[in-house]
């Protein structure tokens, strides 16, 4: 039987237009009455993270800022934080290719006051808690992880750091114009869950659809790739669905039992 259900955001469970599908919130519910916890899973904030969910954050869980910051019914299950040195390191590798630099720490995130359009963009599109800081040497508070953005594109800038942090770090590529470094990663999230709510490896699905879900995928029973997704991200073992909404449903429908909500979906 399924007791916990992941899904990253961006991509996989949100539409084109980056909002919620309809009904998911019904959905949602319809798990947690089966027993079934949801997690939204993603690189962002847990702020950002419980103000999406706002209709249901207090019954859900979360794998905020890549796998840093685990959260189950509103309650920390477990955070993973830089060694400062390393993280002060990282920012300086950032900024040296011109990069702009935002540090999440556990309550809101920083950023130096250099990029007028970048801190609009995360304070007022993203809707993060922020915080505008002259010196990274102000942030008191543990770094769970250090995020670089490019405007024009992080794809001639990620190899340089995936050879430098790729052993160090969990170093991956976050959409086309972003570039994350956690100690964490989504797995490392997905784990803590599954020992805090005492659920093993078969009774736990995962939606994603980049490399940042892979983790993630290696931590579950049932991984759902999605179908648009770029194909060497395929491997034994991986179902595939277009949207994960009508996929729930199954499951609810099912109430939680994989063999018959996952008949559709075979494993490629």
């Amino acid at each position: 039987m399924i007791r916990l259900i992941a899904s990253d955001l961006d991509g996989t469970l949100l539409e084109a237009d980056g909002s919620l599908p309809n009904g998911i919130f019904d959905v949602i519910s319809e798990l947690r009455q089966l027993g079934i916890h949801f997690a939204a899973s993603s690189g962002r904030q847990p702020g950002n993270l419980m103000r999406l969910f706002s209709d249901a954050s207090e019954h859900m869980a979360f794998v905020c800022e890549n796998g840093a910051v685990n959260i189950v019914d509103g309650k920390d299950a477990g955070i993973v934080t830089f060694e400062r040195k390393v993280a002060f390191e990282v920012i300086h590798d950032l900024e040296a290719l011109g990069m702009d630099v935002l540090i999440s720490g556990r309550q809101t995130c920083y950023m130096v006051d250099a990029n007028r359009k970048f801190t609009d963009d995360i304070v007022y599109r993203l809707k993060n808690t922020s915080t505008i800081i002259s010196s990274w040497e102000q942030i008191q508070e543990p770094i769970l992880k250090v995020s670089g953005h490019a405007e024009t594109g992080v794809a001639d800038l990620a190899p340089f750091l995936l050879q430098k942090w790729g052993g160090r770090l969990t170093a991956t590529i976050s959409g086309k114009d972003w570039f994350d470094l956690t100690v964490a990663n989504k797995g490392t999230g997905m784990r803590i869950l599954m020992e805090y709510l005492h659920v093993s490896l078969q009774e736990t699905v995962a939606f994603g659809d980049n490399f940042n879900d892979v983790s993630m995928f290696d931590a579950v029973g049932h991984p759902f790739l999605m179908e648009s997704a770029d194909a060497k991200l395929r491997k034994t073992g991986i179902r595939l669905c277009d949207k994960v909404l009508p996929v729930l449903e199954k499951i609810v429908n099912a109430r939680g039992d994989a063999d018959i909500a996952f008949a559709k979906y075979p494993q490629i």
